[in-house]
């Protein structure tokens, strides 16, 4: 009969080699010998990593020890944790960089998290106020790593480690009560299955799967609502966002949000203010000074604070350049293209450019002339529906000094093409 332990780790695998995150207590210890069961020992190995905090030398030890009774191939790496508040998650977030920064192609990670720390976890982000996602608890894989062992009590972890006779300490952070999860464990757990009975645990695990399966078909429908990011602002479609359940749109401002935020998912006054300039509404400033306003067909947001126009450049006929994410070709074609889909192409009329071609942003006082005289660059773009925040780094041509184009928008009626006549094209590059 296939072991318990065994099967979930064999699993999980595959064929596929892996390196467990060995921490020199009972559930990697056990973990690393179930994942030689599987693999055979030639296929894993443990890596150990040294913060330097108390027992730290300790689990090392029991770490190297373990490796050696179940003949696996065990490395160290040390990254001391700083002095500083959170210790837990900082110590977490240097332990996962330092492991992925040590996996070789095609391994896999495996941590020997339980079921005990499925219950753990998600009732300690439940009481933190956190949303479905996080109160689903611990992911049984998500990228290169996979938790087998999120269905095994820490009981029989420690059970069969002591059986198979695996050399493992206890972490005394385990019982210090500074930590949130401590006290869960060693306090709120036990209280509520003095109250309720035993099955606490297993019903917190079942509650967090099923919020889990549905932050997974929630996170499915967002993400079919593209995000676009570019130029110094993050963009949505106004019309799916506005006719999507709530939970989904809310999904989706908070992943364009982490964007702008450096990851921070904002708040939700912040989703309401963009649901609500989405549905129309007026434009405002929401958190870091972010703008919002409707620029249909999308809700964009974007700091206070534009970023510069490119330095002006000139160009030569058959030459290319970039102006802000775009890249463009110049050249001669003996008749203008018939059709001008999208403002992807300037056309102007080849006998007008001989002089000096620059490429530049609108600057104050800028007019273009028309057959009637002359009109503001800034009256023509907003006409054209270009975004206030971005007319001053539209591209301007001049010719010799001379306002021949507005890119994709307006030629100067000085330089328009002539009927069967030569022409110069700006084309812009299709991204596809």
């Amino acid at each position: 009969m296939t072991d318990s332990v065994v099967a979930p780790v064999a699993e999980a695998l595959g064929d596929r080699d892996c390196l467990v995150a060995l921490g020199g207590g009972a559930d990697s210890a056990v973990l690393l010998w179930a994942a030689a069961q599987a693999l055979g020992p030639g296929h894993v190995r443990g890596v150990f990593v040294y913060h330097g905090l108390e027992g730290s030398t300790e689990l090392r030890t029991a770490a190297i020890e373990v490796a050696e009774t179940v003949g696996v191939d065990c490395s160290v790496i040390e990254r001391i944790v700083p002095e500083g508040g959170n210790l837990e998650a900082r110590s977490r977030l240097l332990r996962y960089e330092a492991l992925e920064a040590a996996m070789k192609e095609g391994e896999v990670g495996v941590t020997g998290h339980t079921a005990d720390d499925q219950a753990e976890t998600s009732l300690m982000r439940f009481l933190g106020g956190s949303g479905a996602g996080a109160i689903g608890g611990i992911p049984h894989r998500r990228g290169v790593w996979r938790r087998p062992l999120l269905g095994v009590s820490r009981a029989t972890l420690r059970a069969k480690a002591e059986a198979l006779g695996l050399p493992f300490t206890d972490d005394p952070a385990n019982e210090n009560r500074r930590f949130m999860r401590t006290r869960i464990r060693h306090g709120v757990l036990p209280a509520l299955e003095a109250e309720l009975g035993p099955g606490v645990k297993s019903r917190i695990r079942r509650s967090a799967s099923l919020l889990s399966a549905d932050d997974a078909f929630i996170e499915r429908a967002a993400r079919r609502i593209p995000v676009l990011d570019g130029d110094g602002c993050v963009s949505i479609p106004a019309a799916p966002l506005t006719t999507v359940p709530v939970p989904v749109a809310s999904r989706v401002v908070r992943r364009a949000l982490r964007i702008l935020l450096d990851g921070h998912p904002g708040g939700m006054a912040d989703v309401d203010a963009v649901m609500s300039v989405a549905r129309g509404g007026p434009a405002v400033s929401i958190s870091d000074a972010l703008q919002v306003r409707l620029e249909p067909p999308f809700v964009t947001m974007y700091g206070s604070k534009s970023a510069d126009a490119p330095p002006a450049i000139e160009v030569v006929i058959g030459g290319s350049f970039r102006w802000r994410d775009a890249g463009y070709t110049v050249s001669i074609v003996e008749q203008p293209p018939p059709l001008i889909p999208g403002g992807r192409f300037t056309v102007l009329d080849a006998a007008v450019v001989a002089g000096v071609i620059v490429i530049r942003g609108v600057e104050p006082g800028d007019r273009i002339e028309i057959d009637t005289g002359s009109t503001p660059v800034k009256e023509v773009l907003r006409a054209a529906g270009v975004p206030a925040r971005t007319r001053a780094h539209s591209l301007v041509v001049a010719i010799d000094g001379r306002i021949a184009a507005i890119g994709g928008v307006r030629v100067a009626s000085w330089a328009r093409p002539r009927h069967g006549e030569r022409a110069m094209v700006i084309e812009r590059e299709v991204v596809r």
